[in-house]
């Protein structure tokens, strides 16, 4: 990953600000295409689902005749149907299952997959079934045609086996797809612009962040039982009393995969956790107890974790599982100015990262400044009252009514003519700092509490939650906000914190004396690396903060946390391409805290 190259991702990133939160898939219009057709392969039977747009009616005359005609079904699909089926090249006779008219099914701009929202919009659905005597090779797909032109606007996602053959697309004119009937994983059609976004096998991933580098690897157990002794079959289902079992013995087994050195040095690797996962466009998640797999479908996560001094320079990681399937291993190095993808293969195996980043990238600190209170004196009015005092105690030692005229005129100049002010301190015992005035001091305890979760080792955590938090307060602090940086749904998936944005700070009324109390209210954002993305997530908080002077300096001597809730939680559109987005200085940042380059995003 050359210093060039890395330039000119940042360029890019900052010219095209407006896709860096896109997402992580090509988007195409096919989902909102005038039909969609969906086709599912079975052992059987192809049966294809049809969303028929009104003024698309027209492109299917004889199938819509005999569907709305029908005065029973299933019935025969009229011979010369402008929807073609050829298995092995020969052409198949279906049945209309049934055809109805119902609402339009909202789908996800990018998936195609249904949303619970349904479209005002009124269709014609039909369902078509084609018996299979066998288990054809190949399937040619053709949509309604004339003069070699499509008739029809189709949209559509062929599944074989409940496996996705391809994203969703048009089908504009007649497709080729190859069946793999002992793994439908491999199933796939000849043009290669009709695929699916995951369709390797394997895949591996690493994180360089301060303290610690990831090793993350998605692969299909279906796969890796070709090179270890794994019981997962095609097609049967995974027990729930046996997924445990089969994901310690994948653990065991990739935990002497993939080796990764580090600075020179072979690396222990540590398992982090391991997961069934659930991966679509949209996102990757952890499988729930209550879902079923199927081993045909199957596909685990695992995260091994080496602790590291600071940020190493140099990081490798060995791929050697390779066979005649799998050619091909997607690779992906992250860092704090984002990902770098790289395509691993037998004669080019090795996953390469060089610490090219500028500049200390370790965890810093803001400094902590004492909530001070001052009373702003205006220096005009000051002086001149001062002065106008003094001409009025000559006037009337003197009786002198021009002296007296002269210190009024000069009292009401300095009261009218604004005039620079000067602050000047005040004890917090005498007028308790505003909001404003505490703001300083708020923000940077509370961004240095946040960025003191950055360490992996619990004992440098505390020893730098302690110069922020008394110790009254410290442990109960850190499990509440740890607990708030995790992500359940991804297996407890960490969240670094990049900012601390101070929204509101309120004055209330202290319950011990020397202390100081506000009702704050801020904005946390992070990002969070697993499974190949990246994402950003941005949290608001309102709580009731309590400041105190403990041993010489400020800390929060008290925090109740009132509300919390999810500002935004955006996927990642970089960590395909490789773009990242320019993150900012945050202000008051000390010296040795970096201007870091957060990853563009969820």
């Amino acid at each position: 990953m050359s210093l060039s190259t890395r330039g000119l991702l940042l360029v890019l990133a900052v010219l095209l600000p407006s896709i860096a939160f896109a997402d992580a898939v090509v988007v195409t219009r096919a989902m909102t295409a005038s039909t969609i057709m969906e086709a599912f392969v079975d052992q059987d039977a192809i049966v294809i689902e049809l969303e028929i747009r009104e003024q698309e009616l027209a492109g299917f005359p004889s199938l819509v005749e005999a569907a709305t005609g029908a005065k029973d079904f299933p019935a025969p699909i009229p011979p010369g149907s402008e929807l073609s089926l050829r298995a092995d090249e020969k052409g198949l006779r279906g049945t209309i299952e049934s055809a109805e008219r119902r609402k339009r099914v909202e789908r996800d701009e990018v998936s195609g997959e249904p949303l619970p929202t349904i479209r005002a919009e009124e269709v014609l659905f039909v369902v078509l079934r084609y018996p299979l005597r066998n288990q054809p090779k190949t399937v040619v797909l053709s949509p309604p045609s004339k003069d070699g032109y499509a008739m029809a606007d189709i949209g559509f996602v062929v599944y074989h086996h409940g496996v996705a053959v391809n994203d969703f697309r048009y089908l504009a004119a007649p497709e080729r797809l190859q069946l793999d009937w002992e793994d439908p994983f491999y199933s796939h059609f000849e043009r290669k612009t009709l695929k699916r976004k995951f369709d390797s096998p394997m895949n591996i991933f690493l994180y360089v962040e301060p303290f610690e580098v990831r090793k993350e690897l998605v692969v299909r157990p279906l796969d890796l039982a070709r090179f270890t002794d794994l019981d997962v079959q095609p097609h049967e289902s995974i027990p729930a009393d046996r997924r445990d079992a089969v994901l310690a013995q994948i653990a065991d087994f990739l935990a002497e995969r993939a080796p990764v050195t580090i600075d020179g040095a072979e690396a222990e690797p540590i398992l982090d956790r391991i997961h069934f996962l659930k991966r679509g466009l949209r996102m990757t998640r952890v499988v729930t107890p209550d879902e079923p797999i199927d081993g045909t479908n199957a596909i685990v996560g695992a995260i091994f974790v080496y602790p590291v001094d600071g940020l190493p320079k140099d990081v490798r990681v060995d791929w050697d599982l390779f066979d005649e399937r799998i050619t091909r291993v997607p690779g992906t190095a992250t860092d704090e100015a984002g990902p770098m993808p790289y395509f691993l293969t037998p004669d080019d195996s090795q996953l390469h990262w060089v610490n090219y980043l500028k500049g200390g990238m370790l965890p810093g600190g803001l400094d902590v400044r004492s909530p001070k209170s001052h009373i702003s004196i205006p220096v005009g009015f000051s002086l001149g009252s001062i002065l106008a005092l003094g001409l009025f105690i000559a006037a009337w030692r003197r009786r002198s009514w021009a002296l007296g005229h002269a210190a009024v005129a000069l009292g009401v100049v300095a009261w009218l003519v604004p005039t620079p002010t000067i602050d000047i301190p005040v004890p917090s015992s005498v007028r308790v700092p505003s909001g404003e005035e505490a703001a300083p001091t708020i923000h940077a305890l509370l961004y240095n509490v946040y960025r003191a979760l950055d360490f992996r080792e619990e004992e440098a955590v505390f020893d730098r939650l302690a110069q922020s938090l008394s110790g009254d307060v410290l442990e109960r602090v850190y499990l509440e906000i740890r607990k708030g940086l995790r992500l359940e749904s991804q297996g407890g998936a960490r969240v670094r914190v990049r900012d601390v944005e101070l929204l509101e700070v309120i004055p209330q009324e202290a319950h011990r004396a020397g202390t100081l109390r506000y009702k704050s209210k801020w904005n946390v954002t992070g990002t969070v690396g697993h499974w190949g993305h990246t994402h950003m997530r941005t949290n608001q908080y309102e709580a009731l903060i309590t400041l105190a002077r403990i041993e010489g300096r400020w800390k929060i001597s008290d925090l109740a946390i009132l509300e919390e809730e999810r500002v935004s939680a955006l996927h990642p559109f970089y960590h395909l391409v490789g773009i990242s987005r320019p993150f900012g200085r945050d202000h008051g940042r000390t010296s040795s805290d970096p201007d870091t380059c957060d990853p563009a995003l969820c």
